[in-house]
Formats: structure tokens, C-alpha cells, sequence
């Protein structure tokens, strides 16, 4: 048994996002020991392989889970792509150093680029990848977040077809089928995984009474692209 559980203890990737809040309670239900909840706080506006919006308040959801001793922020600083692929990969071997673990657990469905990335880093330290959502239709995907309990609003939008009226909206059963109709009429990832929108939890089952209210401006750009101001992000 010793041996069992030394071979589950896990890293998660942790952006607040939809994925990866619903990789890290899938992680806890199915029994791994998470030794840290990473999140790579990205220094300029679009990362190549991280989520950037929100991050700075993942500290919230994870107080939420009781969780939040484990958290662990990184800065990132680099804006070529190879640069920060090599930044993420030394950070994690860093850490790997200091708290050892076996799996990095991702939360990501048909990124080539983040998976290759993550399998290199993975081989190079000489753990495994976990990533529950891998291959899966992106349609039912996103129902099957909305159908467990996690909601969460969009906060930015870049891909036409999306309208920017969706925008801090919290997306439940309804709005997941209108964005999926609008998926197939426009050509767009209806999971965002091309990065077509972002999004951050504001409740899951797990928060028990507690959820995360945010006030909110929002910019826009274009019908299509538009993103979230936070004026006030706080547990209610």
C-alpha cells in the first residue's frame, strides 16, 4: 500500500480556469496525493502555453477547497515561445527537486502543443502525464462541466461567432447548448481550447455555501473580442 500511494502523488496545473479546476477535483476523487497546485502567473498578455486571465485569484478557489497551503505561484516572464516552454520545463524541474511527485496532472482535450510540451518536460524528469480529458469531444465536454456543478464565467473572448454579450456571464446548461450551436455554425473549439475564450470558476460542488462573486467592467474591442476588467473578485 505504501508503494501504491508513493506511485499517485501528483502536480496539478492550476489556472482557475474551467479544465483545470475540474482536472484538479477529478484528481482528488479518483485518489492522487496532490503534493502542489501550480499556477504560472505570465508577465505579458498572451502566454504561449499557460491561461493568463484571473490567475492572480486562484488563491480564492483553493481557500474555498481548503487546498490552499499547497498552492504554488510562478512567475513567468518569457514572450517567445521556446523560451518559455524551457522556463515552465526548468521551473517544474525545480520543483521536482524540492517536492518530489510522479504525475503532472493537465487539464487540457486536443492542445498538441501544451501535451508535446508536457510530455518532453515529463520524460526529462522521469514522471508521467495525466490528462483526464484528453480526446474527448469538446461539445460534451463542456456539458459535462456544466453537469457536475462547476460554473464559471467567461472572462474574455476572441474568436468570431462568440459574441461578447457572453461576457461575465455564468455558463449553465442553457448558454453551454447556445455556445456549441454557435460552435457549429462558426467553426470554433466550443471548449475554448484554441483559446477562442477563457474562463474562471466561481463555484463548484466542493465550495459547499461559498462561491466567488466578481464585479466586473467590461472592455470591447469587437463584437467578437472583448474581455473582462475586475473591479472586485471576493468570496460571498
Amino acid at each position: 500500500m505504501i508503494g501504491y500511494m508513493k506511485m499517485r502523488r501528483a502536480i496539478v496545473m492550476f489556472s482557475g480556469g474551467k479544465d483545470s479546476v475540474a482536472a484538479l477535483l477529478i484528481a482528488l476523487l479518483q485518489g492522487f496525493e496532490v503534493s502542489a497546485i501550480v499556477t504560472f502567473m505570465p508577465l505579458h498578455s498572451h502566454p504561449w502555453y499557460v491561461h493568463k486571465p484571473l490567475v492572480e485569484y486562484t488563491h480564492l478557489q483553493l481557500k474555498l477547497l481548503s487546498i490552499q497551503k499547497k498552492h504554488i505561484m510562478m512567475p513567468l516572464t518569457s514572450k517567445d515561445r521556446e523560451l518559455e516552454r524551457l522556463e515552465i520545463k526548468k521551473a517544474l524541474e525545480n520543483l521536482y527537486a524540492k517536492i518530489p511527485f510522479d504525475y503532472i496532472v493537465l487539464g487540457i482535450i486536443a492542445s498538441d502543443a501544451q501535451r508535446t510540451a508536457f510530455l518532453d518536460l515529463c520524460n526529462s524528469i522521469g514522471v508521467k502525464l495525466y490528462t483526464p480529458f484528453w480526446g474527448k469531444d469538446p461539445a460534451q465536454h463542456l456539458l459535462d462541466i456544466v453537469n457536475i456543478g462547476i460554473k464559471f464565467v467567461i472572462t474574455a473572448i476572441n474568436a468570431w461567432g462568440l459574441p461578447i454579450e457572453f461576457l461575465g456571464r455564468v455558463v449553465d446548461f442553457s448558454l453551454a447548448l447556445r455556445i456549441i450551436e454557435l460552435s457549429k455554425r462558426y467553426g470554433f473549439n466550443p471548449s475554448f481550447e484554441g483559446g477562442e475564450a477563457e474562463s474562471f470558476v466561481i463555484y463548484t460542488p466542493l465550495f459547499k455555501d461559498k462561491k466567488i462573486c466578481i464585479d466586473y467592467e467590461i472592455q470591447s474591442i469587437s463584437y467578437f473580442e472583448g474581455y473582462l476588467i475586475p473591479k472586485a473578485i471576493y468570496i460571498c
